[in-house]
């Protein structure tokens, strides 16, 4: 479990680090302008990585069903690792001009497949030998390490933002990628002496692994990679128009300071690796339905004031506004997913499904948010517009949990596996 998780926090530092320099940077460096345009070009390499996340999905959910969890999951830090460290070195538009937005796509689609295979991986060697009752919990707790990344990520670019301006945008930006080489060096040490899932060995040992995973969820369950997309709808477009849009927006647009927003997604973040498993933990006793029913409800009534509180411009209500979104709304939702979505295919077939339903619907909703969000703002002039897209994502969401069966007291094999062999 600490494996997996400290893992998880190097994965999604390194992924989560792109997006605040998408958010602050990358428009006037690697695309020379700080206009509008400048911000969309931004936000749409944000995106790519998001595109390439379901191609990480398929292939490395293949290998995951096929050669095991352990591997897959060392590999996905190599792929991290390489692709971060290498945009420290990016040179800049005035430097080699277009090249520099080129490069930049070209190692953005190196995270964006590394990280396709790490949600699903890290999650499944938790749930997969979880005690009966207890999957909510064990899986939430590596997904924890999303959050924690993200506090590692704004801590670090926050006190890199405290330079002056010539300092940080000469040299200083390049600073937190270099640090993720230490942290990657850390996980793949600790990664390479885990054990595989005991799920898994068990379906090695029988003989009973799909020759093509995919194809066999595609034949036999499609209804359920398309519920797993469905599930993460709303996380995708509610987290990422906070932690990608809300920073940009706050400080373009109403005027806040860049480290006021850094250290407020910080203190939110960090209140998420308690507010996470706590979330997962309760779904454990009331069910998963109920648990991200509450969750959904409550998004479609705070995001209006959400946005409220960030137009004051007044710190407090700002901060404030940050510790409702992440650790409460958007973590109601996000606590019990990793189970949800585990729970919904076989273990021959579950790193398939869930990499795929879950990165396909990244791509679709996650990587485009900030970009939709600052054009809808540019359109319209208001940021009512936003709350409506993501009021219409949590409709979405709850359209895919409802219609599904109630699967946290059961055992992992029991409905997936009637699911599958019932299908077949």
């Amino acid at each position: 479990m600490v494996a997996s998780t400290i893992g998880t926090v190097m994965e999604w530092y390194d992924f989560n680090l792109y997006g605040l320099a998408s958010a602050l940077i990358f428009g006037p460096l690697i695309f020379g302008t700080s206009s509008v345009g400048g911000t969309l070009a931004s936000f749409a390499t944000y995106a790519v990585g998001f595109a390439a996340r379901p191609i990480g999905g398929v292939i490395l959910g293949h290998l995951g069903d096929r050669v095991g969890r352990k591997r897959v999951l060392i590999l996905t830090m190599y792929g991290m690792g390489i692709s971060t460290a290498l945009l420290g070195l990016l040179p800049t538009h005035a430097q080699v001009g277009v090249l520099a937005p080129i490069l930049l796509v070209v190692l953005r689609i190196g995270q964006g497949i590394a990280v396709g295979g790490e949600f699903a991986g890290a999650t499944l060697l938790t749930i997969e030998n979880a005690p009966p009752g207890r999957r909510g919990l064990f899986g939430s707790i590596p997904a924890m390490g999303t959050g924690a990344g993200f506090v590692l990520a704004s801590a670090v670019f926050g006190l890199v933002s405290l330079l002056p301006d010539d300092v940080f945008l000469t040299w200083g930006w390049r600073i937190p990628f270099f640090v993720s080489i230490g942290l990657v060096v850390f996980g793949l040490w600790l990664r390479r002496g885990i054990e595989e899932t005991a799920a898994f060995s068990e379906v090695r040992e029988t003989d009973t692994r799909e020759r093509f995973p995919l194809l066999t969820i595609i034949r036999t369950q499609p209804s359920a990679v398309l519920r797993t997309m469905g599930i993460t709808v709303s996380g995708f477009v509610f987290g990422y128009s906070v932690q990608a849009f809300a920073v940009n927006y706050a400080v373009k647009t109403v005027g806040v300071s860049r480290s006021l927003m850094l250290w407020g997604i910080a203190l939110a973040s960090a209140l998420e690796i308690i507010a996470i498993p706590f979330w997962g933990w309760l779904s454990d006793k009331i069910g998963r339905k109920v648990m991200v029913s509450i969750g959904l409800v409550f998004t479609v009534a705070y995001i209006l004031p959400f946005f409220a509180l960030l137009e004051t411009g007044k710190p407090g209500l700002i901060i404030l506004a940050l510790i409702i979104a992440l650790p409460i709304a958007k973590d109601m939702v996000f606590g019990p997913q990793a189970a949800l979505v585990a729970e919904q295919f076989d273990s021959q077939v579950r790193f398939s499904g869930v990499s795929a339903g879950r990165e396909v619907g990244g791509a679709i909703f996650g990587g485009t948010a900030p970009f939709i969000a600052t054009a809808l703002v540019a359109a319209t002039g208001s940021t009512d517009s936003i709350a409506f897209y993501i009021m219409a994502a949590c409709v979405v969401t709850l359209v895919a949990v409802l219609l599904g069966r109630e699967t946290s007291r059961g055992s992992l094999r029991g409905a997936a596996r009637e699911a599958l062999d019932t299908a077949r």
